[in-house]
């Protein structure tokens, strides 16, 4: 093998090196690559955070405790409301008269037409109540529901609302990925509405979900609520990516 053909094939071997390096192995994107622990980081980049302080901060157990705050939030009031067991997506609708569990990714015509009868009205009543097959809580149970708060919750919509919706969510469920294009119509249809999310997630079914929350908690604590949307839109929308 003469000298110019042994320096063109180490040429091409180091140009082939460099692509792996670049593509992770292959032309799908370094997210795919990486699996979903790669997918989350650049996620989370892409919504303004630093490599450098989401590495530091998903290793902080503050970041966890922010997660398993809401899940012990809505285990005690369901416990409280008598509801066996929480699944996601589990919503509370609140107003200054009433708030009232749905659980389960309910399709637009639902939520619409709740928004709608409480914007009319003021309230649900009861047969309409009966209609959508759920049931108010009592004033015992209302007490314990934490409703918007602008200075740590994420939310989408108006910072004085006649309607909240809260959203106990888990970003690898299917049906809340279902529900989130929902909730953002009806809020962006209704300058009276907030939508909060909060965590539940299901770690015993869906393994990326907490690393999911941690990562979306630390882009919320280091960027902001514009950036924590940003973050889970392009989780739910790309949902396949934490398998």
């Amino acid at each position: 093998m003469n000298a110019d053909l042994k320096s063109n094939i180490a040429i091409v071997l180091s140009i082939v090196a460099i692509v792996l390096s670049t593509y992770g192995g292959g032309f799908g994107g370094s997210t795919q690559a990486e699996g979903p622990e790669g997918f989350l980081k650049q996620t989370a980049k892409d919504a303004g955070i630093s490599g450098r302080t989401y590495d530091k901060c998903i290793e902080d157990p503050a970041t966890t405790d922010l997660i398993e705050e809401d899940v012990r939030e809505i285990e005690t009031l369901a416990a409280a409301a008598g509801i066996p067991g929480l699944g996601t997506p589990f919503n509370i609708v609140m107003t200054d008269q009433q708030a009232f569990p749905v659980s389960g990714a309910y399709p637009y015509e639902f939520f619409d037409l709740v928004v709608k009868e409480i914007t009319a009205n003021g309230t649900i009543s009861d047969e309409l109540f009966e209609q959508l097959g759920t049931t108010p809580f009592d004033p015992v149970v209302i007490a314990k529901v934490r409703g918007l708060d602008t200075m740590t919750d994420h939310y989408r919509g108006s910072d004085d609302p006649q309607i909240t919706i809260i959203e106990y969510s888990d970003l690898q469920c299917p049906f809340c990925s279902q529900v989130h294009p929902t909730l953002s119509r009806i809020v962006d249809e209704n300058p009276n509405v907030a939508w909060v999310y909060r965590h539940l997630p299901l770690s015993s079914i869906h393994p990326q979900a907490m690393p999911a929350a941690v990562a979306s908690e630390c882009v919320a604590t280091n960027e902001g609520n514009d950036a924590f949307w940003e973050f889970a839109d392009t989780v739910f929308e790309n949902q396949d990516q934490l398998q």
